[in-house]
Parts: structure tokens; sequence; C-alpha cells
């Protein structure tokens, strides 16, 4: 199962992703990211993502392509941000921040915030087959 929150912050729009990013869970996500008409804007919180096979690596680097911007709180998750080179923002103060202060962000380049500004949708996708 993958869901997508969609929340509305200051630095644009971060979707937090919760679940297996895999197969045709990851071509929705491509779908429904790459619709828009400034991609840029996104950043995705990957910090509750569980895994990523070979479809979800693609999606991620031809989101990364688009310029959205990538935020990790897990150790799996930063893993697969460092080795396919996602350029990170540092997590800031969003629900599900797991990080503590001794821990270095792994790239950062701007503070997300949730403060203030709310939830655009959510969407879940159902088993894989």
């Amino acid at each position: 199962m993958l869901r997508m929150h969609f929340q509305e912050g200051p630095n644009g729009i971060v979707v937090r992703i919760e679940g297996r990013f895999v197969k045709e869970f990851a071509e929705h996500a491509r779908t429904l990211i790459g619709n828009s008409n400034d991609v840029s804007r996104f950043v995705l919180d990957l910090s509750e993502v569980t895994f990523v096979d070979a479809v979800g690596e693609s999606v991620l680097v031809w989101l990364k392509e688009m310029g959205v911007r990538f935020a990790a709180d897990s150790a799996y998750c930063r893993d697969v941000c460092e080795r396919l080179a996602l350029p990170m923002v540092t997590p800031g103060r969003h629900r599900h921040a797991r990080h503590s202060k001794s821990e270095a962000a792994p790239i950062p380049h701007e503070h997300v915030s949730m403060d203030r500004f709310g939830t655009l949708a959510s969407f879940s996708f159902g088993e894989e087959s």
C-alpha cells in the first residue's frame, strides 16, 4: 500500500509518502506530481517509505530531473536519496520528524516547515498486483 499526503508549506508543496514506493504505486505518484503546472514546487518527504524497487527508483530519478526536492528522516530513505543523488532539504518541523538533534541533516539547503499551512489532498493506493 502507498499513501500520499499533499500539504502546502512556505517553501512549496510537501508530499509525504508512506508505504512501499513500488511498481504501479510509483507510476501513480509520477502521474499525480508530473501533471502539476510547477513540479519544482514539490518536496517529497520519503521518511515513511518502507521499500523502493527499481521502478520506484526510476520514478525518483525522473522527479529529480523535473526539479523535485526530497526529505528523508529514516536511515533507509536517506540511503536511497544518497545513492540516487536526490537533492535534499532539511526536514524541519513537520509532524513525523524522527531524527534527533544530534543527527545531521543529509544536505541542508533549506528548511521545510508545515506550521500555518494545511493538507491539500490525500491519496491511498491498494494492494500490489
